[in-house]
């Protein structure tokens, strides 16, 4: 029976000394990932400062920025029918938009001037209804619903950079110097398609006037567009504006709306986007 009995103890001691090793090894293991976890933080946090601290030394002063942007929205339609009786329309709704770059300086140098500029990363948000696009647009028809196909940009639209000389407005180019405005026309298209329209004793007008009698609300078609205008200097420097836009289509203090048959917003504050280097 005592024999019996030490064995059994034996077993326990053995059980015992074996529970307490895993528990030492994993105890040892949860403290090398802590360890590991809280070294990895730490390389990353001084990897952060390192790069906050190199923007910083890199926008220490700011040399491009937009302090005026100029929108005009209104609406236009494409009529389906010959017959004027009745209106068989596919409405649109634009907004022309008109941004000048302030670079900042009254002497041009090879810091303050461009090189080579392009505007990417076009999206749309909060949007319900219609179909959004973003186009470079011609300066001469600003405030006319051009919808140019070949102008949407796609994926990106590359300026030529002119130092002299005159502007083709129908193409992407920009003057060294920032004196011309980039030109863009957000359109929102087929908002309502083959909508009828019988109701001719009062003149169908195409503009924003357009929305209200075809009943499209202004909540359907808020928009926020947004896009990165990249900038490449004369000393291979690199800066890009993240520009936020949201489509004016009433305004909140007068009470007026596009339903009025436009509505114009106009931003005019010092450095209201910045250009920040990032090369």
């Amino acid at each position: 029976m005592r024999k019996k009995t030490t064995v059994i103890v034996n077993g326990k001691r053995k059980t015992d000394i074996r529970t307490k090793l895993i528990v030492i090894s994993i105890l040892i293991l949860v403290l090398i990932s802590m360890l590991g976890y809280t070294l990895i933080k730490f390389l990353a946090n001084n990897k952060f400062a390192e790069d906050i601290n190199e923007i910083w030394k890199l926008n220490s002063n700011t040399i491009f920025s937009i302090d005026n942007i100029y929108m005009y929205s209104s609406a236009d339609a494409e009529n389906n029918e010959e017959d004027r009786a009745i209106w068989n329309l596919n409405v649109h709704q634009y907004t022309d938009i008109a941004i000048y770059i302030n670079n900042r300086s009254e002497e041009l140098n090879y810091e303050n001037s461009i090189k080579e500029m392009y505007i990417s990363n076009v999206k749309f948000s909060n949007l319900e209804k219609g179909t959004p696009s973003l186009a470079f647009k011609d300066i001469h028809n600003f405030g006319k619903f051009s919808d140019v196909e070949e102008n949407i940009i796609e994926d990106k639209i590359e300026y030529k950079i002119l130092n002299d000389g005159d502007i083709d407005y129908s193409k992407p180019q920009m003057y060294a110097d920032c004196s011309n405005p980039i030109i863009l026309e957000y359109a929102n298209k087929n908002i309502k398609e083959n909508e009828i329209i019988s109701d001719i004793e009062s003149d169908l007008i195409f503009n924003g006037e357009l929305l209200r009698r075809t009943g499209v609300f202004l909540d359907s078609i808020k928009c926020t567009v947004s896009f990165n205008i990249t900038i490449i200097n004369n000393y291979e420097q690199k800066f890009v504006a993240n520009v936020y836009l949201d489509i004016p289509l009433e305004d909140t203090q007068t009470g007026e709306t596009i339903y009025n048959g436009k509505q114009v917003k106009k931003i005019q504050t010092p450095n209201y986007i910045k250009f920040f280097r990032v090369e």
